[in-house]
């Protein structure tokens, strides 16, 4: 293997229909990458090998048979809380250790349908609950531009895979951040997408019928901004299942012109400040936007502090009731910052307090909306600067105030929101990179991902890492 960067899916996929690879040499390839850097990140905790080798040589033979599928001979990795046949899914804890599911979730089984290859699993923190990927299972996982940083949670074993340029896309998930601080950290793309867009049948924990409600979204990452456009249509849709899944038709982000697009920016919610460099690169990602033809004006922020408010206590309304439950098989068996989490569940609020928060909780989400719905789309900060050193706080917060998570607050916004929010790589800070949230209206993912592929080509985009193997 040598150290050239991959393409992306997108132009794969041309190759191998074109007949210059096949599914075959590209599994191959991306299989010997990860296992070259997987010793030094522990982003991969499952892979077969043969099977993924036998699924290419049968999508070789078929694109000769019949012709190409969407997908076809294209290997994707997903994270280790979805579901997929022949895989355990462990979501990080003693608790489903022996888990084998007996089908597929509702987007996996979407991704086989368009020919897609399912060769791993990657880590996360238990339960999909810590921005940071570590779990007593499985250990750490590594950013690979500084081994000593994390690459985020709680899809950080996809991120710093794309990260280290070990795979093309992977599937992750989003509740209050859980794709775009990782693609923050380890300078890959990643979209959350508007809540009801993508099901979540088949993810872990169920989040439908407790306090998440419909924030938790399952989306695509990748290392360049086409490839998300490339499996956001093919996961999109309801499945019959979930009761938040919906199917709206999905623009294209070819047909959205920059020119008169009206852009909103901010970098400071008043709250959680962040670093010179992430203000910089947040003005630099709005100027070129302005020199692309559109718009752009600074924004007021929404109350995040509120937002973070409101997302932690609609998550704990029962008292951890649920979490509790679906832990039991673990017998204790917890890192100590997930149980740290755990410690801290207050009492469970009763219906009329519940009926409360949810008001406030939609209220908020309305209000948010109307404020994005005045602009195309809005920039700002993903957190306050680049990836910390493990089991430390963000840039700029105070050791005594990790666990308040105010340096989210540019996520958790857009969570309790339900907007649709791209990740993409505009700087970077101590040779780390830096990323900016495009947020758009609900169901205009198309706009947000034109901004961000906009953003992607004027200011560098992917910069693979650990490319000195």
């Amino acid at each position: 293997m040598d150290n050239k960067t991959m393409d992306s899916a997108v132009e794969y996929l041309r190759k191998m229909n074109a007949g210059e690879i096949s599914a075959l040499e590209l599994v191959t390839e991306v299989i010997d990458r990860i296992e070259t850097v997987n010793p030094a990140l522990n982003a991969v905790v499952a892979m077969d090998k043969e099977q993924s080798l036998a699924q290419a040589r049968q999508a070789d033979a078929e694109r000769v048979k019949t012709g190409p599928r969407p997908l076809l001979g294209l290997p994707i990795t997903v994270k280790d809380s979805i579901d997929v046949k022949g895989f355990r899914c462990t979501g990080g804890s003693y608790a489903r250790e022996n888990h084998w599911p007996k089908e597929d979730a509702s987007v996996v089984a979407r991704l086989r349908s368009a020919g897609a290859i399912i060769i791993g699993k990657t880590n996360l923190p238990e339960y999909s609950s810590s921005y940071e990927t570590d779990n007593a299972l499985f250990g750490r996982t590594n950013n690979p531009a500084d081994l000593a940083r994390t690459p985020g949670g709680s899809t950080g074993g996809e991120a710093a895979l794309l990260g280290a340029d070990a795979t093309l896309v992977g599937i992750g998930v989003d509740g209050g951040g859980s794709i775009r601080v990782p693609s923050h950290y380890c300078g890959t793309v990643g979209i959350r997408p508007t809540v009801g867009r993508t099901p979540d049948t088949g993810h872990w924990p169920v989040t439908r019928d407790t306090g998440y409600r419909d924030m938790m979204c399952l989306g695509p990452m990748a290392r360049y901004v086409e490839d998300l456009a490339l499996l956001l249509p093919i996961i999109s849709g309801a499945d019959g299942v979930d009761p938040y899944a919906v199917s709206v038709s999905l623009g294209d982000p070819s047909s959205v012109d920059l020119k008169g697009l009206r852009i909103g920016y901010y970098f400071d919610d008043g709250v959680a400040k962040v670093s010179q460099e992430t203000e910089q690169g947040i003005k630099a990602a709005a100027l070129a936007l302005q020199e692309s033809g559109a718009e752009v004006v600074e924004v007021e922020p929404p109350d995040s502090r509120e937002a973070t408010m409101l997302f932690f206590t609609m998550v704990g309304a029962d008292g951890g009731a649920s979490t509790w439950r679906d832990l039991e098989g673990s017998n204790g068996r917890h890192h100590h910052q997930f149980q740290t989490l755990l410690d801290g569940f207050g009492e469970s609020l009763s219906v009329t307090d519940f009926f409360e928060l949810q008001r406030r909780y939609f209220e908020m989400r309305a209000s948010i909306r109307r404020s994005v719905a005045a602009y195309d789309a809005i920039l700002c900060p993903v957190t306050t600067g680049p990836a910390p050193r493990h089991m430390e706080p963000p840039f700029g917060v105070p050791d005594e105030d990790y666990f308040k998570y105010e340096g989210f607050n540019y996520v958790h916004s857009y969570a309790v929101a339900g907007l649709p929010s791209t990740v993409v790589p505009i700087a970077e800070q101590e040779g780390m990179p830096l990323g900016v949230q495009v947020v758009a209206s609900a169901y205009q993912e198309h706009v947000s991902l034109a901004v961000a592929a906009k953003l992607e080509s004027m200011l560098g985009g992917f910069v693979p890492r650990m490319l000195s193997r």
